[in-house]
């Protein structure tokens, strides 16, 4: 008899026949009554929340397979209590993240938001050449959190002649500046990018005395995690002119951002779509799928996240 899984988010919808090849699926999103006591396994983006309820009446769940490489919505400790295996999806995500990365700095560098207004509202045919930009050449990039997504990143900005620096909580067999001091990395770099795991240990880790530290031509990018930065304080920077712009990925209260963003021109807002291409997505798919069907086989997933 198959294994009953359940899948919660609709992004997983494309992909059902890829789990339907083992087992037995249920969606969250059109089945109107579910019975939490037959599922084995469940299937989650890393930005569905998954309700208190769920691990109390999910009384034979064994494993839960996030899809997608942050899985700061699952409560680990009810995992433990519970054990409960949770598994993710790290690598097959890493390059088109980091290049989403690198995309942004790119567009808020040069002001690509505002340059395609710039055409569309003739004001280049008024007013002639709209104002000068940024170049990225030479320029010093400080990225929090050298994990993979970080170095592929990393490896990408360095064509442009960049001096590369990192914080973390240790320091790596590499060839990049090293700062145990946030403080001081965010005075010293041009660009503070953001690429370390969200979740309780890095809540606010950018936070107002971060930004008071940030040079007025600097920018900051994000596609980590919005509750790394402390938004309240990034809203008012970015209104101030403190810090010159920021690129996100990411926010608090998904997909209902703060209305502040909506009223600023030094800012790129992107939908948390780091990992949406058609290629990497169904990767992911095959990734979770495959968590699962090792875990039932050996006892373990592919990749298990540390509880």
């Amino acid at each position: 008899m198959r294994k009953k899984i359940l899948l919660t988010d609709i992004i997983l919808k494309s992909y059902i026949p890829i789990f339907k090849i083992f087992f037995s699926v249920d969606t969250l999103w059109n089945k109107k009554k579910i019975i939490y006591s037959d599922y084995e396994a469940l299937v989650v983006s890393g930005v569905f929340k998954i309700p208190q309820q769920f691990y109390e009446k999910l009384s034979n769940l064994k494993i839960i397979s996030v899809f997608g490489v942050g899985f700061d919505n699952v409560n680990l400790n009810e995992c433990k209590k519970n054990n409960i295996v949770v598994a993710n999806t790290p690598g097959v995500l890493t390059r088109d993240v980091a290049d989403l990365a690198l995309t942004l700095l790119l567009s808020i560098s040069r002001n690509l938001f505002n340059a395609q207004k710039y055409v569309i509202s003739k004001n280049w045919e008024k007013k002639g050449p709209m104002q000068l930009t940024d170049s990225v050449y030479n320029k010093k990039i400080g990225i929090v959190g050298l994990g993979k997504i970080g170095k592929e990143f990393a490896k990408k900005v360095k064509v442009f002649s960049t001096e590369i620096c990192y914080f973390g909580p240790s320091k790596k067999n590499i060839n990049y500046k090293y700062f145990n001091n946030l403080k001081k990395m965010a005075k010293f770099v041009d660009y503070l990018v953001i690429t370390c795991p969200g979740g309780p240990k890095t809540n606010n880790l950018i936070s107002a005395e971060i930004f008071k530290e940030m040079k007025k031509s600097a920018y900051l990018i994000n596609v980590s995690r919005g509750n790394v930065i402390d938004e309240e304080a990034m809203l008012k920077c970015l209104k101030n002119k403190t810090i010159k712009g920021a690129a996100l990925d990411v926010y608090n209260n998904e997909p209902k951002i703060n209305q502040k963003f909506r009223k600023l021109n030094n800012v790129i807002l992107h939908p948390h779509h780091g990992s949406g291409t058609y290629e990497t997505r169904k990767l992911m798919a095959e990734l979770s799928c495959n968590n699962i069907q090792n875990y039932f086989k050996t006892g373990k997933p592919l990749h298990k996240v540390n509880l």
